[in-house]
């Protein structure tokens, strides 16, 4: 091992993984000209991306493209999945270089190459409505009102809509940026509810909060029926828990109110999983192809993995350590980390309220890895804590800039 004294001369830090501005300001700070960044793409940052649904010959052809950029291909027996593994450059030109091959490699290098843009760019604003949801500037949150008298998170409201739309006002005042309204408890074991029941309960709470609050409303619910009336009722998002695959006519509704945005989240019966992440992004893309077939496009569309969908706890903490992966969907991403049982389950079966602690832990973590938007019970605080993130993780903000320092210390 190293002695101190040489460790202490030589000072090496590792630059990867790490922030994306770590390597350019590295650079920067030698006193080289600007146009030496250009050795990072080729030596400073290796990029890996998972592939699947190949074909043999497709799988020889990146074989060759990437070894001649110095990359390499790393595939099962039958060549159908494979990882590749690239300089920043090799990668961003490989789009091109498969597009001389034949028509199937110039398809993959477009998945290719928008898979790469989107991970590398904050994805485009969203409409709802007359509302437009910005991603660039900071992690938006979306602030929970259950109109049922069994939340497991213990914060129904039942149907009170003058409580409802108290809450609303304070989730507003406490910085939310849209709220969700729901009628149909999705805990586990939850009694089944019918959609006359369900309408009973959110239609008049959609009606008092569009009218009391200027954020988009969103309506959680996996009826075709209870999204048709809500929307009437003022709502331009649906929250489908089922990513439109629970009620055939959820799309059809979609289509015919262009206005009107779609949070996707994956969902599945049982937990089996080939591989987690693989499946969910499948799952996902799967979604947003059918809404496209259906007149709804991807930019209206905001993708969700089912933090406590039909996983288990283990593979709920798989699943944010492996929450970048999501970024080649290039859609906004929406986590509902909010009073879990998988944050019970951590902290000793804690009651759901006193999960607070563990749901910013998460959400702290989440926007790490660049989640667009959360959906959470405790707006203020989550909105404290995510600032917070946001001015480590996307900047440091203009105001805090230009504070002084403190005083003298020691």
């Amino acid at each position: 091992m190293t002695d101190a004294a040489t460790a202490a001369r030589y000072n090496v830090r590792p630059l990867l993984p790490g922030p994306q501005e770590a390597l350019r300001d590295a650079v920067l700070r030698l006193g080289l000209p600007a146009d030496r960044l250009t050795a990072l793409a080729t030596h400073g940052a290796v990029e890996a991306l998972a592939v699947q649904g190949l074909s043999p010959d497709l799988t020889r052809v990146l074989e060759r493209a990437l070894r001649e950029g110095g990359g390499t291909v790393l595939s099962d027996a039958d060549g159908r999945r494979a990882l590749l593994l690239g300089p920043l450059m090799t990668m961003s030109r490989l789009p091109a270089v498969l597009s001389q091959w034949s028509a199937a490699a110039e398809s993959l290098g477009g998945a290719i190459g928008d898979a790469l843009m989107a991970r590398g760019a904050p994805p485009p604003p969203l409409r709802a409505g007359d509302h437009v949801l910005d991603f660039g500037a900071r992690t938006l949150v979306m602030g929970i009102l259950n109109v049922t008298p069994d939340s497991f998170a213990g914060d129904s409201i039942s149907n009170d809509a003058g409580a409802v739309v108290d809450r609303a006002r304070g989730f507003v005042a406490a910085g939310a940026d849209l709220l969700d309204i729901g009628g149909e408890s999705t805990r586990p074991n939850a009694s089944p509810v019918d959609a006359t029941e369900e309408l009973a309960r959110v239609l008049p709470a959609v009606r008092a909060v569009c009218a009391a609050v200027d954020v988009p409303v969103s309506i959680d619910t996996r009826k075709s029926e209870v999204a048709l009336a809500a929307i009437a009722a003022g709502a331009v998002i649906v929250n489908d828990i089922w990513g439109l695959r629970g009620d055939p006519a959820m799309a059809q509704v979609l289509g015919a109110h262009p206005h009107v945005a779609l949070v996707a989240m994956h969902n599945q019966r049982g937990t089996d999983y080939d591989d987690l992440m693989e499946d969910i992004c499948a799952s996902l893309r799967e979604s947003v192809r059918l809404a496209q077939e259906h007149g709804v496009g991807a930019e209206r569309i905001v993708v969700d993995p089912g933090f406590g969908f039909g996983k288990t706890p283990a593979q709920n903490l798989e699943l944010m350590r492996r929450l970048r992966e999501l970024g080649g969907l290039g859609r906004p991403v929406l986590l509902g980390p909010s009073r879990k049982s998988t944050v019970g389950a951590i902290l000793g079966g804690v009651d759901p309220r006193d999960r607070v602690e563990g749901t910013l832990a998460l959400v702290a973590l989440a926007i790490d890895a660049g989640v667009s938007m959360v959906r959470v019970h405790d707006v203020a605080a989550v909105v404290r804590a995510a600032r917070v993130a946001d001015a480590v993780v996307r900047g440091t903000p203009a105001a805090v800039a230009v504070l002084p320092r403190p005083g003298p210390t020691g």
